[in-house]
């Protein structure tokens, strides 16, 4: 497997060896790390993208999810190339984020004020640090498993053991603020009522990491009645849920508001950049007008990059097509037709696992355990599939010209193709059979 994979990628094997004396790891993600390497992407255009050595992809990572027009929408590099002869930061504001505000605020129930960053981390960072602040208490609490950046505040609980930090350099006090629960609204409850000192409550609320681990029937609803009855801030992490999921992201479609929401990716049509939008009351302590506790603003926020104008521009455009609502009812067509082709393959071939996702993602899961009870899973398990495993699985496909996103997932685009949906499903079906032979995946 390995030696047909590289003799077609020559080229990214030596960029990528060159990469580790230049870049810390050569990479400049840990998504991006790889075997046997990493490929070096060169052009991208709709599904597609092609490598250095001109091998072609369908593409599933689609820009870590940000890119639910695909890459190079002509309406995006419209907007970017009109915009770029104007220059491209003004460190002041433009009318046009007031635009961009307001599109947001029209799809998003939480959103009464928006404030722009530079990344979705950065919308996390800021969206705990005005809870706690509002709140003046100073734990959060997160869930197994759940992403929301590279912060500080967010390192305990990504990776099992979830209680661990997965990172050295976090201070003590750091590590000993988040509190680490499974979706359980029993426990939930049991630590508010021990602990006194939490401020928030954050989750993506797809479940962690894009819905690879699903959170249970009516969760976000007793969240939202336990974050009421213990006067904690509700965040709902919505940087790939959102605008993907539906216009206004999960929380339109499940009809609960958080307090704060953080957005990016899709945010911007896929440029850098993000948001945090909220209520008033909790987005007036970023208003240096405004005195809070002895301090104006109350919360020290700042950022070179913030509403950047090609970011405006893109993002604009973007959400203008979003809030139609006809790229995601295609991209979620085309998803659940790879997830139900996808289940059929590991029933005929009889492997161990099963294939599950909402909107417009799809899971596969590696492991002995029935779909069906799909909930008694939890994140240790369906984070949990050996890496090895995962490695394998990536390179079988990506060596025939697909590229899945992180895990062995993927999500679709509304550039994708009945085409290229044919095509990952052969796809597919050869890189199990390949798998099988080599002994690389669990079978019943």
């Amino acid at each position: 497997m390995e030696d047909s994979f590289s003799s077609h990628r020559q080229k990214s094997k030596f960029l990528s060896e060159k990469a580790k004396t230049l870049i810390a790891g050569g990479i400049t993600s840990e998504l991006r790390y790889a075997l046997p390497f990493p490929i070096f992407i060169s052009k991208a255009k709709g599904s597609r993208k092609w490598d250095v050595d001109g091998n072609e992809y369908i593409d599933y990572s689609m820009g870590s999810a940000a890119l639910l027009l695909g890459h190079s929408h002509d309406a995006i590099v419209d907007a970017v190339n009109s915009k770029i002869g104007d220059g491209t930061l003004y460190s002041a504001l433009t009318e046009q984020e007031l635009e961009w505000a307001e599109l947001i605020s029209d799809m998003y129930p939480s959103s009464e004020r928006v404030r722009f960053v530079g990344s979705g981390t950065e919308a996390n960072i800021l969206a705990i640090r005005i809870a706690r602040a509002f709140k003046g208490r100073s734990k959060i609490i997160r869930f197994e498993g759940h992403f929301h950046g590279w912060g500080d505040d967010t390192n305990v609980g990504i990776k099992f053991p979830f209680d661990k930090p997965v990172t050295h350099g976090l201070p003590p006090n750091v590590v000993d603020s988040s509190v680490v629960c499974p979706a359980d609204l029993k426990y939930v409850e049991e630590v508010l009522s021990k602990d006194k000192d939490i401020a928030a409550i954050i989750l993506e609320p797809s479940g962690a990491s894009w819905g690879t681990v699903p959170i249970p029937d009516a969760f976000l609803q007793g969240l939202r009645k336990v974050c009421d009855l213990n006067d904690v801030v509700l965040i709902f992490d919505e940087v790939i849920t959102g605008f993907r999921w539906s216009p206004g992201g999960v929380q339109a479609l499940e009809g609960v508001t958080p307090d704060l929401t953080t957005l990016a990716k899709n945010l911007t049509g896929g440029l850098p950049g993000g948001c945090v939008a909220g209520k008033s009351e909790l987005m007036d302590l970023l208003d240096p007008s405004k005195e809070f506790k002895g301090l104006q603003a109350g919360v020290f926020h700042r950022g070179t990059f913030n509403a950047n104008p090609l970011s405006t521009a893109s993002g604009i455009v973007a959400l203008e097509i979003f809030k139609l609502g006809e790229v995601q009812q295609k991209a979620d067509l085309l998803a659940g037709k790879l997830r139900q082709n996808f289940s059929q393959i590991f029933k005929k071939h009889e492997i161990a696992g099963f294939v599950y996702g909402e909107s417009s993602t799809f899971h596969i899961y590696l492991g002995s355990h029935k779909k069906d009870d799909l909930t008694s899973l939890n994140a240790h398990g369906l984070k949990g599939i050996p890496q090895n495993q995962v490695l394998d699985f990536q390179m079988s496909l990506r060596s025939r010209g697909v590229d899945l996103l992180s895990y062995t997932g993927g999500v679709t685009s509304s550039a994708h193709t009945e085409d290229d949906i044919e095509r990952t499903i052969s796809v597919f079906e050869d890189s199990i059979v390949e798998l099988i032979e080599n002994d690389k995946i669990p079978r019943l």
